[in-house]
């Protein structure tokens, strides 16, 4: 769980009032102390915490503030130094040690990010991997169990994917599967999921929809896709299962299952086909 999860979503102002007021308490010690006493290092904490979770110019921002507050307490703490150019240099010095620390702490930060993201994304077409689509997924069945909302899993596999890969090679067959998930990410809205969860399959969720929403929704996709075949003259198709769950799913695990237990069904029907069912209210 990341910063934004846990402050839902107000981590920024949250993260600079509480990083003022430590800078203040710091600046306050600080001072009562005495010059013998050195708290330089207590100033690194606020402005860490700011460059980690606002971003780096807010951090080299805070270190600057940082240093002038340092030099307000040393100047006024009685340090018996002879020249006030000595306390402005200290001052130099210290804000460029700050500034560097931040700029620093908030490129890997960016990093960390990175490798996070590139950790759940499927690196051919860019969208979410099996991983990722387990961790988001279960969050919404759980949501939709408890408030009793509906959600609905679409399991999309690509008919004759095999072909473009056996005729024009795999970098071709890569292209297709780019051109999927581009498809399918062009219809659905922000708020639903889009997972390639096997060589040639791909996992849609949709929050909030219920069968006949779902149905709705699978045919932009598939007009989607299929638009998506045409220009680019592969022959590629589509069967898609499509589960709806009136109130939730029993797990992510089963959803999916059901969903592929119709894509299988649609398959054999002779394939480009889709097959949906409702279940949680009596009847499928």
């Amino acid at each position: 769980m990341d910063a934004n999860e846990l402050l839902g979503g107000r981590e920024r102002p949250v993260t600079i009032v509480a990083a003022f007021l430590l800078l203040a308490t710091v600046a306050v010690l600080d001072y009562l102390t005495g010059w013998e006493v050195s708290l330089t290092i207590f100033y690194l904490p606020p402005m860490v915490l700011v460059a980690w979770v606002v971003g780096k110019r807010a951090g080299v921002l805070f270190a600057l503030l940082s240093a002038l507050v340092w030099l307000l307490v040393d100047a006024l703490s009685g340090h018996p130094k002879a020249y006030t150019l000595i306390r402005i240099w200290n001052a130099v010095m210290l804000a460029g040690y700050f500034a560097v620390t931040v700029v620093l702490l908030a490129k890997l930060r960016v990093a960390l990010e990175h490798e996070r993201n590139l950790s759940r994304s499927d690196p051919v077409t860019g969208v979410a991997n099996t991983r990722a689509f387990y961790e988001w997924s279960a969050k919404e069945v759980e949501r939709a169990r408890r408030y009793h909302r509906p959600i609905t899993f679409v399991y999309v596999d690509c008919d004759d994917f095999k072909v473009v890969n056996d005729q024009q090679g795999h970098a071709a067959g890569d292209e297709v599967l780019r051109e999927v998930a581009k498809a399918l990410q062009e219809v659905v809205r922000d708020l639903d999921l889009v997972a390639r969860v096997g060589g040639d399959e791909f996992a849609v969720v949709l929050t909030e929809t219920d069968r006949t929403g779902a149905q709705v929704a699978v045919g932009r996709l598939r007009e989607g896709l299929l638009g998506a075949m045409a220009r680019r003259g592969w022959p590629v198709t589509f069967s898609m299962g499509v589960a709806s769950f009136v109130a939730g799913a029993t797990s992510v695990e089963d959803a999916l299952r059901r969903a592929d237990d119709l894509m299988y069904f649609a398959k054999r029907r002779g394939k480009s086909a889709v097959e949906f069912a409702t279940f949680g209210d009596g009847r499928t």
